[in-house]
């Protein structure tokens, strides 16, 4: 595939997500986000404690996003939505005007080996990216059970000019999710956009 059909699928997607979400876009101006949501298990509970937030979960696993819908809809969260979308995608379909209030993110692949560190979500232009849908104070929640990557990970959110780690390290609401049931130990910073 050539880079210029990649570029036009890509667009597609965006497009296509636009049309799914345009009902959540329009609920509210604001939404908070899990990118990565597993099985839903935190999100669904965190909408339920919050019924006026508008929350989106976005995984790119199919089954774990219909798991998610199941999981919201049996806590009675009529106001999360779970999505199967790619993060840059998602932030992409987002009307211009709409902004992030909270962006949580649980347990992100490590990707451990150092030849695969290129792969991490939590690198600088992803940060600078998804600035641009944040407002000032937004929050962003980082978990992992994994040290090298929690040490990584905060640096680059230290290095930021967008970003300032706030020496917060609760969540919201703490709800087991899969993965923490399996991970004895987990670390956990929290930023808000400068």
């Amino acid at each position: 595939m050539s880079l210029e059909e990649a570029l036009s699928r890509r667009a597609e997607r965006v497009e296509k997500l636009r049309g799914l979400c345009a009902e959540i876009f329009a609920r509210s101006p604001n939404i908070s986000l899990e990118i990565g949501c597993g099985k839903g298990h935190w999100l669904s509970s965190y909408a339920a404690s919050r019924p006026d937030e508008t929350c989106v979960g976005i995984d790119i696993i199919s089954e774990r996003v219909r798991d998610s819908q199941r999981r919201a809809k049996n806590k009675n969260a009529q106001n999360a939505f779970f999505l199967k979308a790619e993060a840059g995608e998602f932030l992409e379909a987002m009307p211009p005007d709409m902004r992030l209030d909270n962006v949580f993110i649980f347990f992100p692949d490590p990707w451990p080996k150092e030849r695969h560190h290129k792969r991490r979500l939590m690198q600088s232009p992803f940060l600078e990216f998804l600035r641009q849908f944040a407002h000032a104070g937004t929050k962003l929640y980082f978990r992992t059970d994994h040290a090298e990557y929690f040490e990584s990970a905060r640096a680059v959110v230290e290095e930021s000019p967008s970003w300032e780690i706030t020496g917060e390290t609760e969540l919201p609401i703490e709800e087991v999710s899969q993965f923490q049931r399996i991970l004895p130990e987990f670390s956990t910073f929290v930023a808000k956009a400068v």
